[in-house]
């Protein structure tokens, strides 16, 4: 199989690449994923339009995303990414996404944790990524470009500095091999590597080392967020954000001794405040004994309307459909796994140190540095995906890229006994990436995983090998930084060290 342009991944990122190479007259695009990601479970998206009534400008979402970040953000890629976002908007809304407005036909913006000033878009029909995927995969299928799903990518073909081709395996455990001009990484982020999580079950995170395998550089990879409020109980809800937005809609959060924690850290209330911030007075209520059976806290949204409650159908319907009225009963929340600020080092163009890779969407790192706003990882999916498609057609317009000879197709194995015997092991291991962290914990998953790579019998499973290779280059990564700075937290190192206040990068020829 050969495409001109390979797009592994069919969320946000991906479809919006596929969807603006089309627009631009390419249609030779493969696209192959196992599903649609975390796209259809998009709430809102944010960007910075001239029309928002607040006042928002790119100078304050600049801002506000390096503040978010704690100022380890790539500067370049969130001037690319604001200054893009006019031109990004006004792609997908042509393209007929179903953005919510009010009466008199101007957008509706929500104004989530991080950003100054309300810039957020939403649907109050349903989730906004549900119209996202069904768009512009008609729009794809309209000009012949399929979407093949049920293909998961272990292992890239580089030769060169160039992506000759990529392996997929199938769900019925065919494989297949896909060669390709210019190769787009669009494979979402991580948090499967870590059990109960807000991903879906298609993103199982181990393509960070499908990557590093073939010599790909990586960066920020200790950045694991941890959305704070996550319905921890009923088991039927168990998994579902609470969006932040509730706290700005006027939700407030209590302990078990019915006090109202936040504001011990943050007198003027719960609206506006940082994930990282709610993280940490979750996590020390916890600690102090005063959180709730699942290791959280409660969400009180009693004082919100129901009408406004129901603008949230998604979130709404699902805590109503398991027996748990809003309105009239506090929500256990606890914080989950749920976005990546690391993944692949690349430029302004979304281009990797590999010479025809792109990577788009949370496979990109570099854009949040140490956190992401609300609302912000849609926007960088959507705009990365933007930036790619249009340096990819220069590419092709130029001739810098064409299909070259693929190499011996790699063999992806399964075995059941490994998998057994080393799962329990590296499920330990991933424990010490949580909410906070520490050296002794980190120091042992490291050599712990180091041990288990090392073992030949991991050769005979795929998955199992890329997943410890995943968490292994993560807790590496926690372990270096010794500070504690966004989503990265240390208790042995409780402080933020401005001397560290730079991105660290990882590849494969400094760690082996």
């Amino acid at each position: 199989m050969k495409h001109q342009v390979l797009i592994i991944g069919s969320g946000l990122a991906s479809l919006t690449a596929a969807c603006r190479l089309v627009a631009k007259g390419v249609t030779d695009i493969g696209i192959y994923a196992p599903a649609f990601g975390g796209t259809p479970f998009i709430a809102a998206i944010d960007f910075s339009l001239p029309q928002n009534p607040a006042k928002d400008s790119e100078e304050l979402y600049e801002q506000d995303m390096i503040h978010a970040g704690y100022g380890l953000n790539n500067r370049a890629l969130v001037h690319a990414m604001v200054s893009h976002s006019v031109e990004t908007y006004t792609f997908l809304d042509e393209l007929g996404i179903p953005f919510s407005r009010l009466e008199d036909g101007t957008l509706r913006y929500r104004h989530l944790s991080g950003s100054t000033v309300p810039r957020s878009l939403c649907s109050t029909k349903g989730l906004i990524g549900v119209d996202m995927v069904n768009v512009l995969k008609d729009y794809l299928k309209k000009h012949g470009v399929e979407v093949h799903t049920g293909w998961k990518a272990f292992a890239l073909d580089v030769q060169d500095n160039r992506v000759q081709s990529v392996m997929f395996t199938g769900q019925d455990g065919s494989q297949l091999q896909v060669q390709c001009a210019v190769c787009i990484a669009g494979w979402g982020g991580v948090g499967n590597l870590f059990g109960t999580s807000t991903y879906p079950a298609d993103e199982d995170g181990r393509t960070i080392a499908v990557a590093y395998e073939a010599g790909v550089k990586l960066v920020d990879l200790e950045f694991l967020e941890y959305e704070p409020m996550v319905v921890a109980s009923p088991q039927g809800a168990v998994g579902e954000p609470c969006p932040t937005a509730m706290l700005g809609e006027g939700a407030q959060l209590f302990n078990t001794k019915n006090e109202r924690f936040l504001l011990k850290v943050r007198p003027q209330g719960e609206a506006g405040a940082p994930k990282t911030l709610i993280n940490k007075a979750i996590w020390q209520q916890v600690q102090e004994g005063n959180g709730t059976e699942h290791g959280g806290c409660y969400v009180d949204l009693r004082m919100i309307p129901v009408e406004t409650l129901k603008l949230y159908p998604w979130f709404y319907n699902r805590l109503m459909d398991n027996g748990v009225d809003p309105h009239t009963t506090l929500v256990e929340v606890a914080p989950m796994a749920h976005s990546f600020s690391g993944g692949i080092l690349v430029d302004a163009d979304c281009r990797s140190t590999v010479g025809n890779l792109y990577a788009v969407g949370e496979a990109a790192g570099g854009f949040h540095g140490a956190c992401r706003m609300a609302g912000n990882a849609a926007a960088q999916a959507a705009v990365s995906g933007l930036m790619a498609a249009d340096a990819v057609k220069k590419d092709l317009d130029t001739g810098s890229v064409q299909i070259g000879a693929a190499a011996a197709a790699a063999e992806y194995t399964v075995d059941a006994d490994v998998r057994g015997r080393f799962t329990p092991i590296i499920d330990e291991a991933a424990k010490s990436l949580g909410v906070y962290r520490n050296g002794d914990d980190l120091a042992r998953a490291v050599e712990t995983l180091r041990g288990v790579r090392a073992d030949p019998s991991l050769v005979r499973d795929t998955d199992t090998r890329l997943r410890a290779a995943a968490v292994w280059l993560m807790a590496c990564a926690a372990l270096k930084r010794t500070e504690s700075r966004g989503t990265q937290n240390r208790t042995d190192y409780p402080e933020t060290d401005e001397s560290q206040a730079a991105s660290n990068v990882f590849c494969k020829e400094q760690l082996e």
